[in-house]
C-alpha cells in the first residue's frame, strides 16, 4: 500500500488514542500518523506524554515540539521546530516498524 505525505517536514497530522496499554506509533489512520498514548486524556496528561514521546523519537528537546491544533481532540497537528533539515514525518512513521 502506498501512502503520500500529508504534511511537510515540520508539521504533521496525528490521530491520537489515549489510555492505551503502551505508548507507540501504529502507522497510518486516514491521512494521519496514528499514535497510542498510555496516559489518560485528563488534565493534559496525554498531550504532555505525546510531546515527550515525539521529542524522544526525534532526539530533539521537548521545547521544539508543540501542538498547534486539536489540544482536546484525538485529531491533532503538531509543529516541530527543527534545527536541521530532517524528514520528521518519515522518522515518526518508520518508528512504528521497530
Amino acid at each position: 500500500m502506498i501512502f503520500s505525505k500529508p504534511m511537510k517536514t515540520d508539521n504533521n497530522k496525528l490521530y491520537i488514542r489515549p489510555g492505551a496499554a503502551e505508548t507507540r506509533v501504529e502507522g497510518i489512520y486516514q491521512d494521519r500518523i496514528k499514535i497510542r498514548i498510555k496516559a489518560p486524556p485528563e488534565k493534559g496528561r496525554a498531550n504532555k506524554e505525546l510531546i515527550k514521546f515525539i521529542a524522544g523519537i526525534l532526539s530533539i528537546p521537548k521545547s521544539r515540539v508543540s501542538i498547534t491544533s486539536g489540544k482536546t481532540s484525538n485529531y491533532k497537528e503538531i509543529q516541530i521546530n527543527p534545527n536541521h533539515n530532517k524528514d520528521y514525518y518519515d522518522i515518526l512513521l518508520n518508528y512504528s516498524k521497530k
